[in-house]
């Protein structure tokens, strides 16, 4: 049994020799015989075995005959304990054996972990070395070919520096040299201008004028327009010299002449001067012109800007001629006129400098116009676009002109009822880059437009009326989006609160704030303005219609808004006079609007301590009296501007003290005050060397005196209203209209 799990070969050689049986036959020789010498007994008997192959082995072979009688007595037992002896025998030995062979299994493991724990840290050490060797030569290598590479880039750099250098100053020579030859051009006009001047001056020119030095003369002749230019070219010779010279024709502003112009002026005006005129301005003034002047205008090479505005005329085929041939212009003014798409796909193939393009209310142009911006060259550089009034433009038209217009700073779209927060998140999305947006006039934007505004753009100047659906959660955004804001134009929009107010008033860069018509704003709104940091730099203020304002509000703006200029309370119908004398101590007030207030005589006398004030508009402020104006020109005598229309206490007394005391007034308006006569327009002729504008209309007891005094003493007048006076003929008022720029006359009854 010891031997099933021996090697099969031992096993076999085992039983092939009968060794278990010779064993057997041995040991029970041992036991029975015992032999004084066991060794030479085993020797003696194993001898015999080799010397007798044909020897059968019994466990008894060994033994003597005469011991095997004995022994059979006791012959069953003796082979038991026999047996139990070699089973014990084999089971020790087994067990030495097998102990030797796993202590020797266990060494042999135990090395080979050994070994393996010192191979694997060979081979890493070796990989390391190798890692070590092959990171300084890649570092060595890469060291070596960044040292080449930066002596590379420093030639590369060196030859582009000398090639850029060289080119600069090609270029640069190249441009010194039409700068000399255009220079030298000019030169030459000037110099046949002068010699023209001089040759035509000779034996005239007596006058102070033409004595004077040309460069003096012509600084003089610079502040005319071309009406006057064209008069002054009648005068004299020298005069006329004087008028030709083609730097006085550089702008070219016909709109004030549109009464008289002609077209044949007008084409032979830009044909003389066609190389210097900078500025043509047409506005209004295109009925009476044919097509001949306006195609002078494409003679313009160096034109930059043009007003095309109210010009029914005006057609695509004559702007596309123009832009064909002005490639420099910088200014378009297209407003009110019948253009098409076409004229877009012109503007953006031909104008690629420009910078400003006003399209209000061209009704004619679609959203298929606007995408030509989008295909051609021109037009990507606008700053300032107007599409106010093209309600007709969607949201699809926006989005062509956010893709085209990138640099888009301003753009106004005032008066378009159908402009919606699509619209506006539309031109927003990739107009970053604006920071002045008006929406007058557009009441269906909300807070999504706005909120869409303030996430993604930093405003300067906001401007938004007749919108009820603006909450103070769109002020809150937008203040803090845009915390250089200095404009603010918040009128008649009735959800604005004192809370708007409160995200206003911690703007630091706030000049301009109009929240006219805002009827929820309060005496705490207002303290928030006076109260933020925007007070101290406040300059302009509108609160009309504001009806909660009260005194209060008039005493924080005369102690905090130490900047204020313009103000105006229009029928802030809580003032009294108490909150106007807190006003008197706004030194800084230039300008100030109490239209329809509560004003009486003693409030009007401390608005005069104001030295700084220059215009004072009182327009149906009915209880002012002639005393109270007498007080207040009495204090203020540097007033310009004074309006007090339909002041119906108002008497001859009040202009008389004001043409006592103010002697630099300029613009007056009496309009309604029924109680003016003659005697009043005298009062004002004799301090009137510096008065230009007069409005008198609905004064009904004025006659024909008033144009003959306004005649004799008045040279500066420009313009006079002379509306529903009924008592000055036509005959005697349109002597005047010679003499002024505008001039208005009727002799019907004045309305309720």
């Amino acid at each position: 049994t010891s031997l099933q799990d021996a090697d099969p070969t031992l096993r076999a050689y085992f039983i092939k020799h009968s060794l278990p049986q010779i064993y057997k036959a041995l040991l029970a020789g041992l036991c029975v015989s015992c032999p004084e010498d066991p060794l030479h007994f085993m020797e003696e008997k194993i001898l015999e075995i080799l010397e007798n192959h044909d020897l059968e082995i019994y466990w008894h072979t060994f033994i003597d005959k005469d011991k095997q009688i004995s022994s059979l007595a006791g012959g069953f037992c003796i082979s038991h304990l026999l047996e139990k002896a070699y089973s014990c025998y084999q089971k020790n030995l087994t067990k030495m054996c097998f102990m030797g062979w796993k202590r020797y299994i266990l060494k042999r493991k135990a090395e080979a972990a050994r070994l393996l724990e010192r191979m694997e840290e060979a081979e890493r050490y070796h990989t390391q070395r190798k890692i070590r060797l092959s990171f300084i030569k890649w570092t060595a290598w890469v060291r070596f070919h960044k040292q080449n590479q930066s002596d590379a880039v420093q030639k590369l750099q060196k030859v582009q520096k000398s090639v850029y250098c060289r080119n600069t100053i090609t270029a640069w020579r190249h441009t010194v040299q039409d700068a000399k030859r255009l220079k030298e051009y000019f030169k030459k006009l000037e110099r046949d201008i002068q010699e023209s001047q001089s040759s035509e001056i000779q034996g005239d020119g007596q006058d102070r004028l033409s004595l004077l030095p040309n460069k003096l003369a012509l600084k003089i002749f610079q502040s005319l327009g071309v009406g006057d230019l064209l008069r002054c070219a009648q005068v004299c010779r020298s005069w006329k010299a004087i008028t030709q010279v083609s730097s006085l024709w550089t702008e070219m502003n016909f709109s004030s002449e549109s009464c008289w112009i002609t077209d044949e002026t007008v084409g032979r005006l830009l044909r003389a001067h066609r190389v210097y005129v900078t500025s043509v301005n047409l506005c209004g003034c295109c009925t009476v012109f044919q097509g001949s002047s306006l195609r002078c205008i494409s003679q313009c090479k160096n034109l930059q800007e043009l007003n095309l505005s109210e010009c029914p005329n005006v057609n695509d085929e004559i702007i596309k001629m123009i832009l064909e041939g002005c490639h420099s212009l910088l200014h378009i003014n297209l407003a009110f006129t019948y253009i098409t798409n076409t004229t877009i796909q012109a503007l953006s193939r031909c104008c690629l400098t420009l910078r400003s393009l006003n399209l209000a209310y061209c009704t004619n142009i679609s959203d298929e116009g606007l995408q030509y911006l989008t295909t051609g060259k021109g037009c990507h550089r606008l700053i300032q676009l107007d599409l106010s009034g093209c309600s007709q433009i969607t949201a699809d038209g926006f989005s062509y002109v956010a893709d085209a217009c990138g640099s888009l700073q301003q753009i106004v779209l005032d008066d378009l009822p159908t402009l919606t927060d699509a619209c506006v998140q539309a031109l927003v999305s990739k107009c970053r880059a604006l920071t002045v947006i008006s929406v007058l006039d557009s009441p269906y934007l909300s807070d999504v437009a706005f909120k869409a505004i303030a996430e993604v753009i930093s405003l300067t100047k906001f401007q938004i009326e007749g919108n009820n659906r603006i909450a103070d959660s769109s002020w809150k955004a937008l203040c803090r989006s845009s915390p250089k804001l200095s404009e603010v134009h918040a009128c008649d929009c009735p959800r604005v609160t004192d809370n708007s107010l409160k995200f206003l008033g911690s703007l630091t860069k706030l000049h301009n704030l109009n929240i006219s018509g805002c009827i929820k704003v309060t005496d705490t709104g207002i303290r928030y303005i006076t109260d933020g940091p925007c007070a101290v730099k406040l300059q302009e203020l509108d609160l009309s219609n504001c009806s909660r304002v009260t005194d209060l509000s008039l005493k924080k703006i005369s102690q905090r808004c130490s900047s204020l200029i313009h103000l105006s309370v229009c029928f802030c119908d809580n003032l009294s006079d108490n909150g106007f004398e807190f006003l008197g101590k706004c030194a800084s007030l230039i300008a100030l609007d109490i239209t329809g207030c509560k004003i009486h005589d003693q409030g009007l006398a401390a608005l005069g301590s104001i030295r700084s004030l220059r215009k004072l508009t009182a327009t149906e402020c009915v209880f002012v009296t002639d005393n109270g104006i007498k007080i207040f020109c009495r204090q203020c005598r540097h007033l310009e501007l004074l309006d007090v229309s339909h002041c119906v206490s108002l008497s001859d007394r009040a202009m008389k003290g004001l043409s006592f005391f103010c002697k630099t007034i300029a613009t007056v308006r009496i309009a309604g005050c029924i109680k003016m006569t003659d005697t009043a327009v005298k009062y004002l002729t004799r301090a009137g060397h510096f008065l230009r504008e007069l409005d008198v209309s609905g004064c009904s007891l004025l006659t024909d005196h008033t144009p003959s005094f306004l005649m004799c003493s008045c040279p500066h007048l420009r313009s006079v209203n002379m509306l529903y006076c009924r008592n000055i003929s036509k005959q005697a008022a349109l002597k005047l209209r010679c003499r002024v720029q505008q001039w208005k006359h009727s002799d019907d009854d004045a309305p309720c």
